[in-house]
């Protein structure tokens, strides 16, 4: 017999479960890597030569996804809203019973996908709010009028009271506004409701344009230092599980290259159908076009188990390696 559980307590019960095991559980999915945005930080870079998933392959992954038992599901981009047959993908998994987290620059959201997603809610949606000000948000955007429309989008899902956050990379273009959109979204959406990331990285094919956007340490430091709340978050990041700790320092005594938890219990998948260990690591990955999910999973981990640090590079042998979780596809 089931019990009622909310999704945090459950998270927590599926995990106990399934450690030590390498299984799916949790699955990120860029359905698109178009937009209707051209920020100035977007690491995506598309590839004209390859053609995105059809509808009917999107089904049959999913179909693939539920059967090895994956809950949890992410939709991002790109943006996903721009495919035309988003509303379908989400009602086939919707139906298939993930538990669906989206991610969007809320600049599509109408009132018709709103009253649909009010219908049929996602566990939330995370809606990327880069400035509070028409002038900084369209500077990092590069397209006229989308201030307005993400205000519109984030209004139209705060008056169905859907599951919302709103999230801010932190760039040089606007980081006097950064705890402004912190104060926006606590005042319209309540405390825990904001999330500030500091990392940018360069572009999927090498450019490295979006670094020149990167917030000085000291100008993160400030930031965080000015607000109680991100001060208590970075105080509580660098305080490492020792269990966790423990692993971590495991995995670098065997000479492995990846030591992070992703690829055990999660998966990703892009645009064009290639099932990856995360967005940023592009090597190795497995089509799905040709090759079943489990197996290209299953395959994708002893391959990865086999990758070796190549360098005695210091990151190796650091004694508070922890503090930055280097992440090698980086």
């Amino acid at each position: 017999m089931l019990k009622n559980l909310d999704c945090k307590k459950f998270n927590r019960v599926l995990h106990r479960k399934i450690e030590g095991k390498e299984k799916i559980v949790e699955a990120q999915w860029e359905l698109t890597f178009r937009c209707n945005l051209n920020c100035r930080h977007c690491y995506l870079a598309r590839d004209s030569d390859k053609k995105e998933l059809s509808t009917k392959e999107i089904f049959g992954i999913l179909d693939q996804l539920r059967k090895q038992g994956c809950f949890w599901l992410c939709l991002t981009g790109g943006e996903p809203l721009i495919r035309k047959d988003f509303l379908d993908i989400y009602a086939y998994a919707k139906d298939k019973g993930f538990l669906i987290n989206l991610f969007t620059n809320g600049t599509l959201i109408t009132k018709e996908i709103a009253d649909y997603l009010k219908k049929y809610p996602p566990y939330t949606i995370e809606i990327t709010l880069n400035a509070i000000t028409k002038k900084t948000y369209e500077a990092i955007t590069q397209v006229p009028d989308s201030f307005d429309k993400v205000m519109q989008g984030i209004k139209f899902i705060k008056q169905r009271n859907l599951p919302l956050t709103l999230k801010c990379n932190g760039m040089n273009i606007n980081k006097n506004e950064i705890l402004k959109i912190k104060e926006f979204t606590e005042n319209l959406l309540g405390k825990g409701k904001f999330r500030f990331d500091p990392v940018i990285m360069p572009k999927m094919d090498g450019s490295k344009e979006p670094c020149d956007l990167r917030l000085t340490p000291d100008e993160i430091r400030e930031i965080e230092y000015l607000d109680s709340d991100m001060q208590e978050q970075y105080e509580k990041n660098i305080k490492f599980p020792k269990n966790e700790k423990d692993w971590y320092e495991q995995l670098l005594n065997t000479n492995h290259l990846y030591p992070c938890a992703f690829g055990r219990t999660t998966c990703h998948i892009d645009a064009y159908g290639y099932l990856k260990i995360c967005q940023v690591s592009k090597e190795p990955c497995y089509d799905l076009r040709r090759f079943k999910l489990k197996e290209a999973f299953d395959t994708l981990l002893n391959q990865l188990k086999d990758i070796k640090w190549a360098t005695d590079s210091k990151c190796r042998r650091c004694k508070i390696f922890y503090l930055c979780r280097q992440c090698p596809a980086r």
